[in-house]
Protein backbone atom coordinates (compact mmCIF):
# COMPACT_ATOMS: atom_id res chain seq x y z
CA UNK A 1 0.00 0.00 0.00
CA UNK A 2 1.34 3.43 -0.94
CA UNK A 3 1.52 6.78 0.78
CA UNK A 4 -0.32 9.87 -0.40
CA UNK A 5 1.57 13.18 -0.53
CA UNK A 6 -0.16 16.49 -1.34
CA UNK A 7 1.53 19.61 -2.63
CA UNK A 8 -0.43 22.74 -1.74
CA UNK A 9 0.14 26.39 -2.51
CA UNK A 10 1.67 25.24 -5.79
CA UNK A 11 2.85 28.59 -7.04
CA UNK A 12 4.52 28.71 -10.38
CA UNK A 13 5.94 31.37 -12.62
CA UNK A 14 5.93 30.54 -16.34
CA UNK A 15 8.91 31.56 -18.40
CA UNK A 16 8.60 32.64 -21.99
CA UNK A 17 6.31 35.13 -23.65
CA UNK A 18 3.75 35.57 -20.89
CA UNK A 19 4.50 36.00 -17.19
CA UNK A 20 1.87 35.16 -14.60
CA UNK A 21 1.40 33.33 -11.32
CA UNK A 22 -0.05 29.82 -11.42
CA UNK A 23 -1.44 27.83 -8.53
CA UNK A 24 -3.03 24.52 -7.69
CA UNK A 25 -2.95 21.30 -5.72
CA UNK A 26 -1.31 18.05 -6.72
CA UNK A 27 -0.93 14.67 -5.09
CA UNK A 28 1.47 11.76 -5.30
CA UNK A 29 0.33 8.22 -4.59
CA UNK A 30 3.45 6.20 -3.83
CA UNK A 31 3.57 2.74 -5.36
CA UNK A 32 6.90 2.08 -3.63
CA UNK A 33 9.89 4.18 -2.43
CA UNK A 34 10.95 4.95 -6.00
CA UNK A 35 7.74 5.43 -8.05
CA UNK A 36 4.55 7.43 -7.56
CA UNK A 37 1.55 8.44 -9.65
CA UNK A 38 0.97 12.19 -9.67
CA UNK A 39 -2.19 14.12 -10.50
CA UNK A 40 -3.96 17.29 -9.40
CA UNK A 41 -5.74 20.48 -10.45
CA UNK A 42 -3.54 23.36 -11.57
CA UNK A 43 -4.46 26.80 -12.92
CA UNK A 44 -2.15 28.10 -15.66
CA UNK A 45 -2.28 31.17 -17.87
CA UNK A 46 -0.67 30.71 -21.29
CA UNK A 47 -0.18 33.15 -24.11
CA UNK A 48 2.18 35.54 -25.76
CA UNK A 49 2.52 37.83 -28.77
CA UNK A 50 1.86 36.76 -32.35
CA UNK A 51 2.26 39.27 -35.17
CA UNK A 52 1.84 42.25 -32.78
CA UNK A 53 -1.29 40.68 -31.26
CA UNK A 54 -1.28 39.69 -27.57
CA UNK A 55 -3.31 36.73 -26.41
CA UNK A 56 -3.97 34.94 -23.14
CA UNK A 57 -5.61 31.58 -22.57
CA UNK A 58 -6.43 30.42 -19.03
CA UNK A 59 -6.51 26.69 -18.35
CA UNK A 60 -7.28 24.25 -15.57
CA UNK A 61 -4.71 21.49 -16.03
CA UNK A 62 -5.10 17.91 -14.85
CA UNK A 63 -1.73 16.13 -15.03
CA UNK A 64 -1.38 12.34 -15.22
CA UNK A 65 2.30 11.73 -14.46
CA UNK A 66 4.65 9.01 -13.36
CA UNK A 67 7.09 10.37 -10.79
CA UNK A 68 10.50 8.73 -10.31
CA UNK A 69 12.11 9.55 -6.94
CA UNK A 70 15.88 9.10 -6.95
CA UNK A 71 19.05 9.86 -5.05
CA UNK A 72 20.25 8.43 -1.75
CA UNK A 73 17.35 9.99 0.21
CA UNK A 74 14.82 10.06 -2.69
CA UNK A 75 14.49 13.86 -2.43
CA UNK A 76 14.99 14.35 -6.19
CA UNK A 77 12.22 13.50 -8.66
CA UNK A 78 11.73 13.30 -12.39
CA UNK A 79 8.16 13.19 -13.71
CA UNK A 80 6.65 12.69 -17.14
CA UNK A 81 3.22 12.16 -18.58
CA UNK A 82 0.15 13.78 -20.14
CA UNK A 83 -1.73 16.93 -19.13
CA UNK A 84 -5.35 17.45 -20.13
CA UNK A 85 -6.24 21.16 -20.09
CA UNK A 86 -9.64 22.86 -20.04
CA UNK A 87 -9.99 26.52 -21.05
CA UNK A 88 -11.60 28.67 -18.36
CA UNK A 89 -12.16 32.10 -19.91
CA UNK A 90 -14.18 33.29 -22.88
CA UNK A 91 -12.82 36.79 -23.38
CA UNK A 92 -11.99 38.39 -26.71
CA UNK A 93 -8.33 37.73 -25.91
CA UNK A 94 -9.08 34.10 -26.82
CA UNK A 95 -8.68 34.98 -30.50
CA UNK A 96 -5.23 34.52 -32.04
CA UNK A 97 -4.96 36.00 -35.55
CA UNK A 98 -8.74 35.68 -35.79
CA UNK A 99 -8.65 32.00 -34.83
CA UNK A 100 -11.11 30.66 -32.28
CA UNK A 101 -9.42 28.68 -29.52
CA UNK A 102 -10.68 25.19 -28.64
CA UNK A 103 -11.93 24.50 -25.12
CA UNK A 104 -9.39 21.72 -24.48
CA UNK A 105 -5.80 20.86 -25.17
CA UNK A 106 -3.66 17.80 -24.53
CA UNK A 107 0.02 18.20 -23.77
CA UNK A 108 3.02 16.12 -22.84
CA UNK A 109 4.74 17.04 -19.60
CA UNK A 110 8.27 16.67 -18.28
CA UNK A 111 9.58 18.00 -15.00
CA UNK A 112 12.02 17.61 -12.16
CA UNK A 113 12.17 18.79 -8.59
CA UNK A 114 13.76 18.64 -5.18
CA UNK A 115 12.00 18.24 -1.84
CA UNK A 116 13.41 19.92 1.26
CA UNK A 117 12.39 18.01 4.37
CA UNK A 118 11.26 20.12 7.33
CA UNK A 119 10.00 17.16 9.38
CA UNK A 120 8.39 13.75 8.71
CA UNK A 121 5.07 15.33 7.63
CA UNK A 122 6.01 18.69 6.05
CA UNK A 123 8.41 19.74 3.32
CA UNK A 124 9.03 22.32 0.62
CA UNK A 125 9.10 21.40 -3.07
CA UNK A 126 11.16 23.28 -5.64
CA UNK A 127 10.04 22.17 -9.08
CA UNK A 128 10.47 22.89 -12.80
CA UNK A 129 7.84 21.74 -15.33
CA UNK A 130 7.73 21.90 -19.13
CA UNK A 131 4.69 21.17 -21.29
CA UNK A 132 4.24 20.98 -25.02
CA UNK A 133 0.80 20.92 -26.62
CA UNK A 134 0.13 17.94 -28.88
CA UNK A 135 -3.04 19.15 -30.59
CA UNK A 136 -3.94 22.18 -32.68
CA UNK A 137 -5.95 24.58 -30.48
CA UNK A 138 -7.38 26.47 -33.49
CA UNK A 139 -11.02 25.36 -33.59
CA UNK A 140 -11.31 26.03 -37.35
CA UNK A 141 -7.85 24.55 -38.04
CA UNK A 142 -6.89 27.45 -40.31
CA UNK A 143 -3.65 27.94 -38.37
CA UNK A 144 -1.44 25.44 -36.56
CA UNK A 145 -1.39 26.75 -32.98
CA UNK A 146 0.06 24.79 -30.06
CA UNK A 147 1.05 25.88 -26.57
CA UNK A 148 4.45 25.39 -25.02
CA UNK A 149 5.32 26.54 -21.55
CA UNK A 150 7.52 26.10 -18.55
CA UNK A 151 7.12 26.89 -14.87
CA UNK A 152 9.34 27.27 -11.86
CA UNK A 153 7.26 26.19 -8.86
CA UNK A 154 7.38 26.43 -5.09
CA UNK A 155 5.07 24.24 -3.02
CA UNK A 156 4.38 22.95 0.45
CA UNK A 157 4.45 19.15 0.80
CA UNK A 158 2.11 17.48 3.31
CA UNK A 159 2.47 13.76 3.94
CA UNK A 160 -0.71 12.13 5.23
Amino acid sequence: MGNLVFVIMYLGHPSGSLSSINFGVSGDYYLNKTWSIQTGLLYQKMGGTTYNSNYEVDYINIPFNMNWHFGKTKKWNLNFGIIQSFRTNNSSSQNILGATIKNTQTAINLGFGYRIKINDKIGILLDYQFLSGMNNIDKDEIYRITNKGSNINLGTVLKI
